[in-house]
């Protein structure tokens, strides 16, 4: 199994980051590539225990669903999560925040558990997904 690793700075504080990356009605702004919108079933990384959302695509919806096993505020969340696909295994995600000592944050997503194969198209969903990240911070910071 490989594990796939981004590292992103975002002109915000650590903390306010965490509420941003674990909380639902942030997480349906931004969680998917684009193209996408997530629409809640149960969506909570705040607390450990099991987590579900819709991912409505081009391609149609389908469920992304797993279990947050660690939340240690404001610094990380870790969690499971399905793979789709036929015979996908679960993979675990984690979001480490980290006060870049500029007043902003440096935001980490590791996902382990995965092929080779998977890296490669976790570069460009998640890539998509935290530039709609980024693109959900700032027009927080422009209201």
């Amino acid at each position: 199994m490989s594990v796939l690793r981004i590292e992103r700075a975002y002109a915000i504080d650590p903390t306010e980051m965490f509420a941003f990356v674990t909380q639902a009605e942030n997480l349906l702004k931004w969680w998917g590539p684009e193209g996408a919108a997530a629409r809640e079933v149960k969506l909570d990384l705040t607390r450990p225990g099991p987590w579900a959302l819709i991912l409505d695509t081009p391609r149609g919806p389908f469920e992304m669903k797993g279990t947050v096993t660690a939340v240690s505020p404001p610094h990380s969340v870790e969690f499971t999560m399905n793979v789709p696909g036929k015979d996908a295994p679960d993979s675990t995600v984690r979001f480490e925040i980290a006060a870049n000592g500029q007043g902003g944050t440096t935001f980490t997503l590791t996902q382990s558990g995965i092929t080779d194969e998977m890296v490669e198209m976790g570069k460009q969903g998640w890539g998509s997904t935290l530039d709609r990240l980024e693109k959900a911070l700032d027009l927080r910071r422009a209201a």
